[in-house]
């Protein structure tokens, strides 16, 4: 028996933790390493190296990422690659797009007839994944952004009397979990944000603008938090992009700060977080690596077990509980932020920060 696993979009702080539990399960089973995403898997680049312990316990990701407009000709190529190799199942650790794309994969491999079972490990810093509670590489991400988030406001508060408006940036693309995460302050009440701006809320600049403005009335300094997937329109950021080929540079807060600088006549600073958001090392969240090592370790079982399930992605529930889901059921399909977490302010966000409190484990 032979398997193969790639990785497929970016790293996240805990994704080699998920490489680190399949390798546990698979213990001495032949397993081909398709290192560089998708383009790995198209030109056939596999490969019998293994990664080292140490290399299992740092951010990045030793099997590399990438993405690609995948073509039919890709999938043939692929099915026929993995075949040549003597490759019987396939893991795949993404996200939603990455779920689509092996669900291809198992479809091209049934209509060529060979034998290909599959099964798909989560992971993303957005948290934008159908049928789990949170992605693997979320809570970390979570995590970094309520500590960061919160020391800039403390700067913020010291820098005041020549910066009256800070809004930060973070990641998430169409989906506001992470902006959400950023608003979090449980660990230091005094220094909340005062607006978070998701995807999920309709967006008017005018009504952002007045809200600043009545937070400067009232404290005289405002603190905002802004998902890059915000009026992208402003921006002309690729947040709904299939495949995610084109990279998102950020800017909506800076076009922000611009706007009220413009209009309110107070300094105004754009901070955009970028990728550290998604590679800190320092603030891993502890439930974050054990579940990503869980989900690895369950999905490689499933595939050398020949009885084990196949066409699915390895699910989560708050209880800890794993499931498999559908492939169909998750694959380039987006979890927004539910309604009853739509709020642009922080003190309506109660429930929020109780769910998310014991994933981000902050003192």
């Amino acid at each position: 028996m032979t398997i193969a696993i790639a990785q497929t979009g970016a790293p996240t702080a805990v994704v080699n933790r998920s490489l680190a539990g399949f390798m546990r399960a698979v213990g001495e089973t032949s397993v081909l390493f398709a290192r560089g995403g998708p383009d790995a898997l198209v030109d056939g680049r596999l490969t019998t190296e293994r990664p080292a312990d140490a290399d299992l316990q740092r951010t990045g990701s030793w099997l590399r990422g990438g993405r690609r407009a995948v073509t039919s000709d890709d999938l043939d190529a692929i099915v026929e690659n993995l075949d040549s190799a003597g490759v019987t199942a396939l893991a795949l650790i993404g996200g939603n797009g990455t779920m689509a794309f092996l669900d291809a994969i198992s479809t091209r491999a049934r209509q060529r007839n060979t034998n290909l079972r599959v099964v798909g490990i989560p992971k993303t810093i957005d948290n934008d994944i159908e049928r789990i509670d949170h992605s693997p590489g979320f809570p970390s991400a979570a995590r970094y952004l309520a500590a960061t988030a919160t020391d800039m406001a403390r700067d913020h508060e010291a820098m005041v009397s020549v910066e009256k408006v800070r809004i930060v940036e973070v990641m998430g693309r169409d989906t506001g979990w992470l902006a959400l995460a950023a608003s979090f302050h449980d660990h230091d009440p005094e220094y909340a944000a005062d607006l978070v701006l998701t995807p999920e809320i309709p967006f008017d600049l005018d009504a952002t603008l007045a809200e600043i403005d009545r937070t400067l009335a009232a404290q005289g300094r405002a603190f905002v938090i802004v998902s890059e997937g915000v009026a992208p329109e402003l921006t002309r950021q690729p947040v709904k992009a299939q495949n995610h080929t084109r990279l998102i540079q950020g800017g909506i807060a800076r076009v922000l700060a611009q706007a009220a600088s413009d209009t309110l006549d107070v300094t105004a600073r754009g901070e955009v977080l970028g990728t550290a958001q998604r590679c800190n090392s320092a603030l891993i969240s502890p439930v974050d690596a054990r579940e990503a090592q869980q989900l690895g370790e369950l999905a490689g079982g499933w595939l050398v077990d020949a009885q084990g399930p196949t066409d699915v992605m390895v699910g989560l529930a708050r209880s800890g509980e794993t499931a498999a889901i559908p492939l169909v059921e998750v694959g380039g399909r987006v979890r927004s932020v539910p309604e009853k977490w739509r709020s642009s302010e922080p003190g309506d966000l109660r429930s929020f920060y109780d769910w998310l409190s014991p994933l981000v484990a902050l003192p």
